[in-house]
């Protein structure tokens, strides 16, 4: 591993605090996804004007590879110094004793390894989890034989994080010699200092560097041992609903089905079939990836699999934790022969974390194994681990959105109602698949993205087209595994008094409004099916199914048909718990395209009114917005709000006149 520090200017030492931490968290064999922490010792002046000097150390949320320098969270040193005195203390005293020492109690919790930091007798402070560490320390083998490899380092057994491992290091302090460059926690990872970033640093990277010089030199040739061969995608993708709808009996899950030439270097491993029982590369990791992860080698059994799965994390949990509730017990790692590696999550970003974290891991537990045999911790202490008092209260705080873990399907979403409503949708914490044939989808689905965190998937569809609109569901199924709503949005509009209508114009309006979300609707009720979970098709109709207009015979007559489609899917799918609803708005015209090359004057002028007459001849005189269609799709996919309707229609147009 190379150093990557470039000599630049620095405006303070936390600037420089700030750039090493870049250092240390780009490399994913050093940090993954907002693993390890750093720190920095300075004197500040307090708000009563006295100068004192303070640690500034990772505050909880942050990340190193992004991290700015308020995201370091400043605590009296003096306070944690004092603490030296204290044997004991719990998790949650800890967690007291930290705010209190805080310089400021608005800025985030500090990292939980604070104390360790603060009781290093050097200004910069830097910690990571080494995939080339953890190789070496996961193992049966004793600090000394650890410390003869690297000759500059003191090894500590492994604690949980917190404050019995501050003191076990604590205990070591007068070890730590002028040759000393850093701490090795085994299982856990390194600690290096120094009086600058610089310094800190680069006797990480050395140490780093070291260890994987030690892993060339006894291992030759790759890490896996290529036994299987490889197998057909497509026999996943078939099933990929059902494995998420058995994942999310209890919480509604979203897929990332990894078939890269690493996961599938993994799939095709004997280690893969081997390791299933070995433990993650740190125990930190078990919170995400649990201790087991699954190893299909058929897929007709993947289901009894998953029970067994199920069964045993159950028995496990009775076993060793009391006083909290029983996490969600699904696998969250599935390791298909030959194929890839499926991983679950309530987010498409959680999936793809345990993803992460199981692909390091794998490699981890395959080195440590070549070298003398890998070796973790047992159950009973990863279990206290997964079920950690700080986590557990972590949990208890946090807010689920409405939607979380749900996976939307939005038609005709490059502007007007289908834009609002799929930006509603990701507000509300689902993944969205948004279509259109605009080729702005691609930038309206960016947008969405940027502003909600939620992922949102472009595909740009023309939907009188059967093959594109299955080959989008293929995708959908690759890409997060199945689909929970669906909002039949997309249509045109084109008037003519019958006498003058173009056939070829009827047939367009039946093509993308009938045919086209019959096909949608299909392909979605198919998947649902599958999951077994229930699912949600909301149809986007019109005013004019129940009070047609005149000159509106294709427009109207196609929408029909769409209604129609609904009435039956609600009829076939009530037993599978899928619902089926209309929404009938009128005359919403912010952002819409289907108003646009004249069609809003010639509907006007067919009424026999002003544009402004025909925009607010509703009861209520108001016009009707995207918004408010929006949100009544919002309202009709919430189980808590309507979750036994099903078959209905909700009039969104201010009050036929």
């Amino acid at each position: 591993m190379q150093s990557k520090w470039e000599n630049r200017s620095f405006s303070d030492d936390l600037d420089q605090r700030v750039y090493s931490s870049h250092l240390l968290g780009s490399v994913p064999d050093l940090v993954l996804h907002g693993g390890g922490n750093t720190s920095l010792k300075r004197e500040e002046v307090t708000h009563t004007g006295k100068r004192t000097v303070v640690l500034r150390v990772k505050g909880s949320g942050s990340d190193l590879s992004t991290i700015t320098g308020k995201g370091f969270t400043g605590l009296r040193m003096e306070d944690l110094l004092a603490a030296r005195d204290i044997r004991e203390m719990t998790d949650q005293e800890m967690v007291d004793y930290m705010k209190k020492s805080m310089v400021d109690p608005s800025e985030p919790s500090p990292s939980v390894e604070t104390f360790l930091h603060a009781f290093l007798p050097f200004r910069f402070v830097d910690h990571s989890h080494a995939d080339s560490i953890l190789a070496i320390t996961n193992r049966d083998v004793s600090g000394k034989d650890i410390e003869a490899i690297f000759g500059n380092v003191i090894v500590i057994p492994y604690f949980p994080p917190g404050f019995k491992l501050a003191r076990s290091v604590l205990d070591r302090i007068d070890s730590i010699g002028p040759e000393i460059e850093g701490i090795i926690l085994e299982k856990h990872g390194l600690f290096t200092f120094g009086d600058s970033a610089r310094e800190s640093y680069e006797r990480h990277i050395r140490i780093v560097t070291a260890a994987e010089e030690y892993i060339k030199k006894n291992i030759k040739g790759s890490i896996f041992t290529e036994k299987f061969t490889e197998s057909p995608v497509d026999e996943v993708l078939n099933i990929m609903p059902s494995v998420r709808g058995l994942l999310s009996r209890r919480v509604k899950k979203i897929i990332n089905f990894d078939t890269s030439p690493e996961a599938l270097e993994i799939a095709r491993s004997e280690e893969a079939a081997n390791f299933t029982s070995r433990g993650p590369a740190t125990p930190d990791m078990i919170i995400r990836t649990k201790y087991d992860y699954l190893y299909c080698s058929d897929l007709k059994r993947i289901g009894n699999q998953i029970e067994v799965y199920v069964k045993k994390y159950t028995e496990e949990y009775e076993e060793y934790v009391s006083g909290f509730p029983m996490h969600d017990p699904y696998p969250p790692v599935i390791v298909v022969r030959g194929v890839g590696i499926i991983t679950s999550g309530v987010s498409k970003k959680d999936a793809i974390i345990v993803r992460d974290q199981f692909m390091h891991s794998m490699k981890v537990n395959s080195i440590a194994e070549k070298l003398s045999g890998q070796h973790f911790i047992n159950r009973k202490l990863a279990y206290s681990m997964e079920y950690w008092p700080l986590e557990e209260a972590k949990l208890k705080k946090a807010r689920s959105v409405p939607l979380q873990g749900s996976i939307s399907v939005v038609t005709g979403a490059a502007n007007g109602i289908g834009y609002v409503a799929a930006k509603k949708l990701a507000e509300n914490g689902s993944a969205v698949v948004v279509c259109d044939i605009d080729p702005d989808i691609s930038k309206r689905a960016e947008e969405i993205e940027k502003e909600t965190k939620s992922p949102v998937l472009p595909y740009i569809l023309d939907i009188s087209s059967e093959q594109a609109i299955r080959e989008m569901f293929r995708k959908i199924r690759a890409e997060f595994g199945g689909v929970d709503i669906v909002f039949n949005n997309a249509g045109i509009l084109k008037s003519a008094p019958v006498e003058d209508l173009d056939i070829k114009d009827l047939d367009r309006h039946y093509t993308i409004i009938g045919r086209g979300s019959f096909i949608i609707s299909q392909e979605a009720f198919r998947i649902m099916k599958e999951q077994g979970i229930g699912g949600n098709i909301v149809f986007n109709i019109t005013k004019n199914l129940t009070n047609p207009g005149p000159e509106m015979t294709s427009y109207g007559s196609a929408k029909a048909f769409a209604a129609y489609v609904c009435h039956y899917i609600a009829k076939e799918g009530g037993k599978y718990g899928i619902r089926a609803n209309i929404i009938n708005p009128d005359k919403v015209f912010r952002g819409s395209r289907i108003w646009e090359n004249g069609v809003l004057e010639a509907r006007a002028k067919a009424k026999g009114q002003t544009v402004e007459e025909y925009k607010t001849q509703n009861l209520l005189r108001r016009e009707v917005l995207p918004e408010h269609v929006a949100n009544v799709l919002l309202a009709l996919v919430n189980e808590e709000i309507f979750g036994v309707t099903t078959d209905a229609m909700i009039p969104v147009d201010g009050g036929i006149k």
